[in-house]
């Protein structure tokens, strides 16, 4: 649940072009007097965990993880079909900068705790450097700049590496001063940033950055900072096991066996639900309260669920992301072609190969999708989910995902379960694929994967790996692990891969659901072409990214 739930600033630049002076602006003589001026301008920075969640959700669909069904939800509609152009905006958006850089030229107006003022300090360019790596991300260069009201030169992009380079030194200043964890009360709420998420994120940006050895030993200071755990269940129920895997779809080999899958798939299930959120897999998340509808209240549910459960699938999977999950004995999955899939799930009247396709598979593969076929109790009782193809806030693909989902909680946008931006697994994934690209195979890298592995009740992986195979192993243990969480948009981008699966995606009737278009300057989105009326300095970049 949200600890920081103070009021957005009073000093919100709602504006998002660079070169006009914002409408809302407050006279500033007035305002920062008080630590309470203070608290209320930086509650306003932290808003933009709210937009990083949202744009999260979306983001997999932008990729061959995940079909967005409704173009008013989202650009990743339209982006993943190659409709990508200047008249859209795919997220240029600049309201947390320009209240960070509000902050940061006043609060020291503010009469105040000095100690407490250096850390609003650190937040503030916390999280305004977070907002600059999203923007690096989605469009390369961009304006850099520490101003409220940027002028002139300013409103220049400046190289995607200087603004990396910008991010980075903001990251390691403010992990110096950030604490290692919050007591609670007024202005030391649990839920700001920490020490352990600026090392975080400055670990992920190096890893996106190719700086193998530099991601390696940020993420092994996480690592050893002996703070963070990954979420572990040590006790199933009755209910737990009510969805009776043995029956359908897992060979079990004891009695053993039966209780570790069932540990490993509620610990990956129930990592998510409220009653979790506290966790210490928890870097950082976005908070989500109950009972305030459409507001603060996370809506995942609703985008998420098929409409017998009163959802609108709105997110769904795609058969290439149900593909990836490996066998539970760790080898690959074979699937079947797109037209031997249509013939065996027969129109809902489903033959037994159709069974075999989802038997024996890795643990998440059921804690995370919603097939034809597959039970869930804990939703409702006796639950089975049956496709209905073209029915109303219906998958199209055939599938839909039951990660993130929190069963008690079956209420339209209402839900209050957090949403994570940064949890453990990713710091583990992050020091394996670093050091792997950096000298190949060693013990560092699979103990590492075998943790996440091992939570999951799934093998450890052998280790005769070469470089590439590991290589290959990180990379899809990557997709499944942190699925619907917003990494697979960056991750085909900068492995270079995009061409190869941005492919058209198909119903399990193989039904055309949508063509999907790829170009290599989708590696970076254009800027909206509002954007580049209001500042014609962004014309050349655009031009260089070919748009």
């Amino acid at each position: 649940m949200p600890i920081l739930s103070s009021l957005i600033m009073a000093v919100s630049l709602n504006s998002c072009n660079l070169d006009r002076f914002p409408d809302d602006k407050i006279a500033t003589e007035t305002y920062w007097n008080t630590e309470k001026d203070a608290t209320l301008a930086l509650n306003g920075v932290y808003s933009f965990l709210g937009g990083a969640a949202s744009s999260a959700w979306y983001s997999d669909a932008y990729t061959d993880n995940t079909y967005a069904q409704y173009p008013w939800e989202t650009s990743a509609t339209v982006g993943a079909a190659g409709d990508i152009t200047a008249n859209t905006d795919f997220g240029y958006d600049w309201v947390t900068i320009r209240r960070a850089n509000t902050l940061l030229e006043n609060i020291g107006k503010v009469k105040m705790d000095e100690s407490r003022k250096n850390r609003f300090i650190a937040e503030a360019r916390f999280l305004r450097a977070f907002n600059y790596f999203n923007l690096t991300q989605l469009f390369g260069a961009v304006p850099l700049f520490q101003e409220a009201v940027p002028t002139g030169d300013k409103l220049t992009p400046v190289p995607e590496k200087d603004v990396v380079t910008f991010i980075l030194k903001e990251l390691t200043d403010a992990a110096n001063v950030l604490p290692v964890s919050y007591g609670g009360g007024s202005g030391d709420e649990k839920g700001r940033v920490t020490k352990g998420a600026a090392l975080a994120l400055k670990a992920r940006v190096q890893l996106y950055s190719g700086l193998w050895n530099d991601a390696a030993v940020t993420a092994k200071q996480v690592i050893d900072s002996g703070t963070y755990n990954l979420f572990k269940v040590t006790n199933v129920s009755a209910e737990d096991m009510a969805d009776n895997y043995g029956k359908d779809f897992v060979d079990f080999s004891s009695a053993d066996d039966q209780t570790n899958f069932y540990k490993g798939l509620k610990s990956y299930e129930k990592l998510f639900w409220a009653e979790n959120e506290t966790n210490s897999e928890f870097i950082l998340t976005r908070q989500f309260i109950e009972n305030s509808q459409w507001d603060q209240a996370s809506s995942i549910y609703t985008l998420l669920m098929p409409n017998e459960l009163s959802g609108w699938s709105s997110i769904t999977p795609t058969i290439e992301f149900v593909n990836a999950y490996l066998n539970r004995d760790g080898s690959v999955f074979t699937p079947p072609s797109l037209q031997e899939r249509a013939a065996n799930y027969n129109n809902g009247a489903v033959k037994p190969d159709y069974i075999k396709e989802f038997k024996n598979r890795d643990t998440r593969l059921y804690a995370s999708i919603i097939f034809p076929t597959s039970r869930w109790n804990q939703i409702e009782k006796g639950f089975t989910f049956n496709w209905n193809k073209g029915g109303n806030n219906t998958s199209r693909t055939g599938y839909n995902f039951r990660k993130l989902v929190d069963p008690k909680y079956k209420q339209e946008a209402n839900a209050p379960q957090d949403y994570p931006i940064i949890r453990y697994a990713e710091i583990l994934l992050t020091y394996a694929e670093a050091k792997n690209e950096q000298a190949g195979p060693d013990a560092s890298i699979y103990d590492a994967l075998d943790l996440i592995r091992d939570r999951v009740s799934m093998p450890k992986i052998q280790r005769n790996q070469t470089k590439e195979s590991l290589r290959n192993i990180i990379r899809n243990e990557r997709r499944v692990e942190l699925a619907q969480e917003g990494f697979r948009y960056s991750d085909i981008r900068r492995w270079g891969i995009a061409k190869d699966v941005m492919k058209d995606t198909y119903d399990i009737t193989n039904g055309l659901v949508q063509k999907r278009v790829w170009n290599d300057r989708y590696n970076r989105f254009p800027y909206p072409q509002s954007a580049v009326d209001y500042n014609p300095l962004l014309k050349q970049a655009q031009s260089e990214k070919g748009y």
